[in-house]
């Protein structure tokens, strides 16, 4: 009788290791998410369950980065707060008494952070309106602080009477008004109203709002 052939089995295959994203990767990933996510839907619109559809990761996994929204919407401004503050940035063109150095940076500088980051400028404006207080922080800590670094700039050119006897906090409104309505028609209404260059967009209002602080009489200086 013959002996049946024998048969080796063939070695088991070793299964590839599953690749798992690096924590700091993926949280990343779900802050760039849920920027668009809120910037299209504002924080209230937004659940959690759809942001990690978006992301392709199941609710659990969203939480076990982010407990919250509310700490999903900090780490967003976190991210924002790493940038050196304008006040900073102006400061030294402030000291020299800089004018167009000191409201052409600052208007540059702001339509083009608004240009390359759109969402963001979304998000502040849904905060506002849904009445919430989640960013408060970084108002506080730029754009309140901006206000008032511009406004006493005002405050001392006018003491030193290179411009005209202003309230300095409406004059600083006054500047701020024509950038950020440039810079909302664009990255909330999504309007691209103006196709001129940004060089031009700024030079335009900065000749615009110093032109109109100029001492219009000698007597304007010293009253």
């Amino acid at each position: 009788m013959e002996d049946a052939p024998s048969y080796s089995p063939e070695p088991a295959r070793a299964r590839a290791p599953v690749r798992r994203a690096d924590p700091s990767v993926r949280r990343e990933q779900i802050v760039r998410e849920a920027m668009r996510c809120f910037a299209e839907k504002g924080f209230r619109g937004t659940t959690t369950r759809e942001l990690a559809a978006r992301i392709g990761i199941t609710e659990a996994a969203l939480y076990h980065y982010f407990p919250s929204k509310e700490a999903l919407y900090g780490a967003i401004i976190d991210s924002k707060m790493s940038a050196p503050t304008l006040a900073e940035v102006l400061a030294e063109p402030a000291r020299r008494g800089d004018d167009r150095g000191v409201f052409g940076t600052l208007a540059r500088i702001v339509l083009e952070r608004g240009a390359s980051d759109p969402d963001f400028m979304r998000i502040l404006t849904f905060t506002a309106l849904e009445g919430h207080e989640l960013a408060e922080p970084f108002f506080a800590a730029r754009v309140r602080t901006l206000r008032e670094f511009i406004a006493g700039y005002i405050e001392r050119r006018i003491a030193e009477g290179a411009f005209r006897r202003v309230d300095p906090a409406l004059a600083a409104r006054a500047f701020f008004g024509m950038v950020f309505d440039h810079l909302s028609v664009r990255s909330v209404f999504k309007q691209d109203v103006s196709q001129h260059p940004i060089d031009e967009v700024v030079d335009t209002y900065v000749s615009i709002f110093l032109g109109g602080m100029q001492p219009r009489e000698k007597t304007d200086v010293g009253r």
